[in-house]
């Protein structure tokens, strides 16, 4: 699977005139090689066979080429009129306008050529030359005008319908100037003479004005523009060689009259070209690129609502209704489907060491790997995080999933290479069987996520099907960890307390709290079962934190009584440790409670120990600041080490009762005790053994050195009421009697 590309280029914008397709460059090339056929035909005319016959260019091929270029110029218009582009700049409207009246007055010099029916006045060379300068000043003005400075779209208003009636009152005057004063004008022509000066110079005017144009034009072509200045400036240069050519010929049959009129309407082409690509084509054209871009806006919206942005996958949704469309297969061929939930283990890591850009390549790499190992009628997706959801479907029975999802450990377990690095990976997951573990989406993926949480807990890199167990245990763990909640606040805590005695002596100097919740349905309920789930949910750290507070209370409440001041042991967990304010706890609540710091003893494990060796020396140095004791819980079960012992001056090791349970049976764990009894003594630490028992047991540990005991041979926990009773019985004897008849 190609993995998307989540960068962005940057986008360097280009100049309007070529986002609006105005891009086109002055077509030089037509430009010369149409002053070349002029200045051919000029330099070669008296040795032209044509120019003798004077019929070159006679009345029909006059009136197509005027009608070709009268078609153009209400084209001009009427696109220039009609297409109310958003962008269309007051040039073009300016265009149009003016470019109606040269239709309208052109046609006035088509019907007035030597040849045609007499029109209002009798037609001829002067009449038809008249209308032509008319018409060519006329478009050599609009082109004037519209070239001098950019102008605001013009999309409705006065001033469209002003610029129209203008082209109109134009037309009409130059109409009526032409048939109702025909000798307004100086001679143009003379027959058998041919031009006149006047008619000559006017034609240099005309030239000179489409010249300035042409040239104004150009220098607007870096403006970034909204129209095409390029083809504009090709019409005003080509209808300077029109008019050039016009200059020349001696016969309204002449070969430089043809060429004159077919300039014109190549220069009419270029003129229509700017307008229709402004007013029309580019319009149209971006109208369709904004319906594309908005489909694949639309097509893009949709793939992300159901589709994981990250590794293109299906996502939660998409998930949902292919698992209904695999249920409906499923019944009707009776089949089976498999939810089967893979997360990654320790994925955490990989964010927090190499950074979130490898862990997202590893997410897309794992997502290929599923992909490819998965047949195609198979549902890949990914809900989020680091968790990966599939729906196997056609299945004939749960074992035949089995293979599928050790096929996908095997694949996940070889190395994957990203940026270099050889990562290796495993994952846990957990399968739900459809329609045994149910058919709704939810209860499915509730119920493979039971399962893959307890292929976590044994072991991880493994799998697990779901099945009522575990369900059982989901709901009861979730009943207990909602109780938790509330359990601090309705004071369903207590403490029990069980003694701690001097080996040697009988002497109780101590006693180990406790923690138990009385519930007011479950009854009591002992630290293995809601200790588990309270760490998990992180509330180990408040009710540790009542712990501390309470033992505190409880000790500094016996010595008011006159009891013998006994130290208190409270165990902190790993979670406490390194998230609570273990420090400001334990002072505050000496300080509330009066207790001397030397009273209390907190018992820590092995695994405490050795993570973040810098923070936890740190704190441990602050809480003996405080002058409280300290000693390593069950040792022996974890990472025993002398170097931390010495480091973090503890003052007493605890001997885990697993060694101690098995000391009249097993030689071996003899050997265990003793030397850990032995150690503590070359440390200067005093040691202690949990789960004493029977009378052998304490008899075996007092005669290899050890220094305290505790355990239900001496008595078990009880509440501090109890505990109060069972102490004065004790200090009655003035020493515990079972340890002294034992001695």
């Amino acid at each position: 699977m190609s993995a998307p590309q989540t960068g962005v280029e940057p986008v360097v914008s280009p100049p309007m005139a070529i986002q609006n397709g105005l891009s086109h460059e002055l077509p030089t090339r037509l430009i010369f090689s149409l002053a070349v056929i002029l200045i051919a035909l000029w330099g070669g005319v008296t040795y032209l066979p044509w120019h003798i016959d004077g019929t070159v260019f006679s009345v029909s091929i006059h009136t197509i080429t005027e009608f070709g270029a009268i078609v153009a110029a209400l084209l001009v218009f009427s696109v220039a009129w009609h297409a109310r582009s958003p962008g269309q700049p007051g040039n073009i409207v300016i265009i149009g306008c003016g470019f109606l009246a040269v239709g309208l007055i052109d046609f006035g010099h088509t019907l007035s050529f030597k040849g045609m029916p007499d029109f209002v006045t009798p037609s001829s060379p002067e009449k038809a030359i008249e209308f032509w300068l008319m018409a060519r000043y006329t478009a050599a003005w609009t082109m004037l005008v519209a070239a001098i400075r950019p102008i605001q779209p013009l999309h409705s208003g006065w001033p469209r319908y002003a610029l129209l009636a203008l082209a109109l009152v134009w037309t009409a005057a130059m109409y009526a100037i032409e048939l109702m004063a025909p000798g307004f004008w100086p001679r143009t022509f003379v027959e058998g003479k041919g031009l006149t000066a006047f008619k000559i110079l006017a034609e240099y005017g005309v030239m000179a004005l489409a010249a300035l144009a042409a040239f104004v034009f150009m220098r607007r072509k870096s403006a970034d523009l909204a129209y095409s200045t390029n083809d504009l400036c090709a019409a005003a240069i080509i209808t300077v060689l029109s008019e050039a050519c016009l200059t020349m010929y001696g016969s309204v049959n002449d070969v430089f009259i043809l060429l004159g009129h077919l300039y014109k309407v190549v220069a009419y082409y270029f003129i229509y070209r700017a307008v229709f690509i402004t007013s029309v084509r580019d319009p149209y054209r971006r109208l369709s690129e904004e319906i594309e871009e908005r489909q694949e806006a639309e097509q893009r919206a949709a793939f992300l609502a159901y589709h994981d942005v990250l590794t293109s996958l299906p996502n939660r949704e998409l998930a949902r209704d292919r698992l209904l469309q695999a249920l409906a297969d499923a019944k009707r061929h009776q089949k089976q489907v498999a939810m089967v939930l893979l997360d990654l283990d320790h994925f955490k890591n990989i964010n927090d060491t190499l950074g979130h850009a490898v862990g997202d390549q590893l997410l897309q790499a794992v997502a290929d790997i599923l992909t490819r190992t998965l047949r195609q009628t198979d549902t890949v997706s990914r809900p989020g995080g680091d968790e990966f959801l599939m729906i196997l479907k056609d299945l004939h029975d749960a074992d035949a999933a089995a293979p599928v999802v050790t096929k996908l450990i095997e694949e996940l377990s070889k190395p994957i290479e990203i940026e270099g690095q050889e990562l290796s990976i495993s994952a846990s997951i957990g399968i739900a069987m459809a329609p045994n573990d149910g058919e709704d989406f939810e209860i499915l993926l509730q119920r493979a996520d039971t399962a893959m949480y307890r292929s976590k807990e044994e072991g991880r890199n493994t799998y697990r099907f779901f099945d009522d167990r575990m369900n059982a245990e989901s709901v009861e763990k979730l009943s207990m960890r909602n109780g938790l909640r509330r359990a601090l606040e309705l004071k369903q805590f207590v403490l029990h307390y069980q003694p701690q005695v001097d080996l040697a002596t009988g002497r109780v100097f101590g006693a180990e709290a406790l923690i138990r919740w009385q519930h007011p349905e479950w009854g009591l309920v002992p630290p293995g079962k809601f200790i588990p789930v309270a760490e998990e949910s992180g509330l180990i750290v408040p009710i540790g934190d009542w712990v501390i507070e309470e033992a505190c209370r409880q000790a500094k409440a016996w010595v008011d009584r006159g009891y013998p001041p006994l130290t208190v042991a409270v165990n902190l967990s790993a979670l406490q440790f390194k998230r609570g304010e273990v420090e400001q706890v334990v002072s505050q609540a000496l300080a509330t409670s009066g207790l001397p710091a030397h009273q209390l003893e907190l018992e820590l494990t092995e695994s405490v120990l050795i993570s973040d060796v810098e923070s936890v020396e740190r704190r441990l140095k602050a809480l003996k600041a405080l002058g409280v004791k300290l000693a390593i819980d069950d040792f022996g079960t974890g990472y025993s080490s002398l170097s931390y012992l010495k480091r973090f001056s503890v003052d007493k090791l605890k001997i885990d009762q697993s060694f101690v349970r098995d000391l009249e049976r097993h030689p071996d764990e003899v050997a265990i005790v003793r030397a850990i009894i032995q150690m503590a003594a070359g440390l200067g630490l005093s040691s202690i053994a949990e789960g004493v028992e029977t009378l052998g047991m304490m008899q075996n540990l007092r005669s290899l050195g050890c220094d305290e005991g505790q355990g239900y041979w001496f008595a078990k926990p009880m509440p501090a009421a109890a505990f109060e009773d069972w102490l004065i019985q004790t200090l009655d004897h003035g020493t515990l009697a079972r340890v002294t008849e034992a001695a």
